[in-house]
Order: C-alpha cells, then sequence, then structure tokens
C-alpha cells in the first residue's frame, strides 16, 4: 500500500471538520455529565451523526 501525503487545503479541511467533531462531541459529554435526566434519543442520535461525519472524513482521506 502507498502511503499518500495529503496537501495542504486537505490537511486544514480534516483539521478544520475534525475540530468540529470534537466540538459536538464534547457537547454531548457535557450534557451527559451535567444534566440529571439525558434522553437516550438526544445521546444516540448525536453521536450517530458524529459517527457518519467522521466515516465521510475517513473516506476522504481512504480515497487519495
Amino acid at each position: 500500500m502507498n502511503a499518500q501525503v495529503m496537501s495542504m487545503d486537505e490537511r486544514i479541511f480534516v483539521a478544520s471538520h475534525l475540530r468540529s467533531q470534537l466540538t459536538r462531541l464534547q457537547h454531548v459529554l457535557d450534557v451527559v455529565e451535567e444534566k440529571n435526566e439525558v434522553e437516550c434519543d438526544f445521546a444516540h442520535g448525536s453521536l450517530k451523526e458524529i459517527e457518519a461525519s467522521l466515516r465521510n472524513i475517513r473516506k476522504l482521506c481512504g480515497s487519495n
């Protein structure tokens, strides 16, 4: 398998999207830790969206 180096634009794009997902994960974590009652639908839906976004980022990296 030949490893390819990301271009500067790709690195910026991936880093930006990863930061965005970290922010979203931090929000979910904050809600889970701070609220007395957390709806499973909120946690499940949020994590599912984050997972899908991360999967898309991974596909982008794998397609180069």
